[in-house]
């Protein structure tokens, strides 16, 4: 698996890109970084996790973001496996520890993704 660097930087040789387990951070890093609705020619794609805005970070609501996460990783990042998924409420207000578990379907990859998502940023 080979991926961009989610935010297009570039060096002399073009895009910068990744392989293996970066490519996969990288893959997630772009769509955690892509509200639905904000991509470009794919409405579709991106994550809904905004509609979880203005509620108190609680343990029920990190369950309730873990099986969305599930859902529309599935759709929108096919290739790969999701095993896993876990969301913490962090200590400051709107922002969530993300753990997501997965394996590379057709290649020998498998690995954890951690993230920290502010629901409101």
């Amino acid at each position: 698996m080979i991926e961009m660097e989610h935010l297009f930087e570039a060096d002399r040789s073009g895009f910068v890109s990744s392989e293996g387990k970066a490519a996969v951070q990288e893959k997630f890093n772009n769509w955690i970084n892509t509200p639905r609705g904000t991509f470009l020619g794919r409405p579709e794609w991106g994550h809904e996790l905004r509609k979880f805005l203005f509620e108190p970070p609680t343990e029920t609501l990190a369950m309730l973001m873990e099986a969305d996460l599930i859902d529309t990783l599935a759709v929108d990042l096919p290739q790969i496996e999701i095993i896993g998924v876990r969301s913490k409420p962090a200590l400051w207000d709107d922002c969530y520890y993300l753990q997501v578990d997965y394996r590379v379907l057709g290649e020998d990859l498998e690995g954890t993704i951690n993230a920290t998502f502010q629901v409101g940023g």
